[in-house]
């Protein structure tokens, strides 16, 4: 993993972008600072007036593990595509799919309900409709807390797909689109050739996995375990990133102005 601020990484990025290029990006931990109360994140009105901008050249879409409900409320700008639950809402002809991914999450919900006790005290269960995030954060011991949840839901029925995050497991239909999928069929979606895509959590490696050539993958800090190609060293280095992503853009343009 390299940092995409060395000279090597800025002629990458900008080589990277193109006319047929899709700009994407998580939320929580990349777009916006992770903070200990869930619902109370903020994306910067600096941050959303460089993305208004960078839509006007190239569509920008977030891939976030919240609803896509949750996710709306953060923004004054609409982005042009956004995908919630991890991949496994919002993508076309799985409309009917959700429902069941739905059913899915209330049945797991409930078993836990059923089988949390008084020491789990500061469990809170999120309930996104086509996924179930169990928070750990505000446990008394982390670790304990993680372990117990860990062999609780590894008891559920049907069996979910578990990806972990920072203090969460999300449950997840194992037959759901993910991240990486929701990526590959909004390429499709927007004609577009090729993507750049930023995350910071467990989740965004089904994005950084792909391992394909027409994908640019950054992650917000540097990780030994993660299969990204780059990184940026703090989540406050995203708004150079866009700043550059957007300056690029407007290069290019005012040459292709000038040529004609």
């Amino acid at each position: 993993m390299k940092d995409i601020f060395s000279t090597a990484g800025l002629e990458t990025l900008r080589h990277f972008i193109t006319p047929h290029t899709l700009i994407a990006f998580d939320l929580d931990g990349t777009l916006a600072p992770i903070s200990p109360d869930p619902g109370n994140i903020t994306v910067s009105n600096e941050l959303q007036h460089e993305l208004q901008m960078i839509m006007q050249y190239l569509p920008v879409a977030i891939i976030t593990g919240r609803s896509r409900r949750d996710a709306l409320r953060f923004f004054e700008i609409s982005p042009n595509y956004l995908i919630g639950n991890h991949g496994a809402e919002g993508l076309p002809r799985w409309e009917q799919a959700e429902t069941l991914f739905n059913e899915l999450g209330q049945s797991w919900k409930m078993q836990l309900l059923h089988c949390l006790e008084t020491s789990d005290a500061g469990v809170l269960l999120e309930d996104k409709g086509t996924s179930l995030s169990v928070h750990y954060r505000h446990t008394v011991n982390r670790d304990q807390a993680y372990h117990r949840l860990l062999h609780m839901l590894k008891k559920l029925t049907p069996t979910p797909r578990i990806v972990e995050g920072k203090c969460v497991i999300n449950l997840v239909p194992f037959n759901a689109p993910h991240k990486g999928d929701a990526l590959l069929e909004l390429l499709h979606l927007a004609g577009m050739n090729s993507a750049i895509f930023m995350g910071d959590d467990e989740t965004d490696e089904d994005i950084f996995a792909l391992k394909q050539n027409h994908i640019l993958s950054i992650r917000v800090g540097k990780s030994t375990t993660s299969q990204a190609d780059w990184f940026i060293p703090e989540q406050n280095d995203l708004l150079k990133i866009v700043i550059e992503m957007r300056l690029h853009l407007q290069r290019t343009q005012s040459a292709k102005n000038q040529e004609m």
